[in-house]
């Protein structure tokens, strides 16, 4: 009798596999045949679930934003500060421990693939993990009776973290998580004065 594989759960040991693989040895220097072996699948198996390793890395990249968004979530549910939300939602560029400085690591490794795909799905997903940004956002800021804020300026913001972020791939001299931190209590102050 063959043995039933649930799909799904067969795609997230893949991806879990798969993401412990790109953090240990990188993305770029890591071949499909190389990454096949080391997750512990045929090439069978990987074709079955998926097309490319693009399409791999793109799931992986996709389940750890999504379980980034979980948590963020959570958080804000508990946060009664709006700096300390700012924070929160800021956390992938601010957070040293290992999750967040895992994720940074695959977030830069998949960079160039996300800022020059011409692929819509991907695309999408770039639009719809900003428009959760601004919501977000305009959440923390109407939680906090913040009505002076701006589309603008929410987007300001977000922008601000990313070119923050990108300068620390550039400046080794450029404390991220230091700058991004006042940066963030300096619009808290700001927009709490009025």
């Amino acid at each position: 009798m063959p043995i039933v594989v649930n799909q799904e759960e067969k795609i997230e040991q893949i991806c879990q596999k798969a993401y412990d693989e790109f953090i240990q040895n990188g993305i770029e220097s890591i071949s499909l045949n190389q990454l096949i072996t080391n997750i512990g699948i045929s090439k069978g198996q990987f074709y079955h679930y998926f097309k490319t390793k693009e399409e791999l890395i793109f799931q992986v990249v996709s389940k750890k934003t999504l379980e980034f968004v979980a948590k963020s979530e959570d958080e804000l549910q508990k946060s009664n500060n709006l700096f300390q939300d700012l924070q929160i939602l800021f956390k992938f560029y601010i957070c040293e421990d290992k999750y967040f400085s895992d994720l940074r690591k695959l977030m830069f490794d998949t960079l160039h693939i996300y800022i020059n795909s011409n692929d819509e799905k991907i695309k999408q997903y770039n639009q719809k993990m900003y428009e959760w940004l601004d919501e977000k956002l305009i959440e923390i800021f109407q939680k906090y009776d913040v009505n002076l804020v701006s589309a603008d300026i929410i987007k300001s913001i977000s922008a601000t973290a990313d070119g923050m972020y990108f300068r620390s791939l550039a400046d080794s001299d450029f404390n991220l998580q230091h700058s991004l931190s006042e940066y963030l209590y300096d619009i808290a102050n700001f927009v709490q004065k009025g």
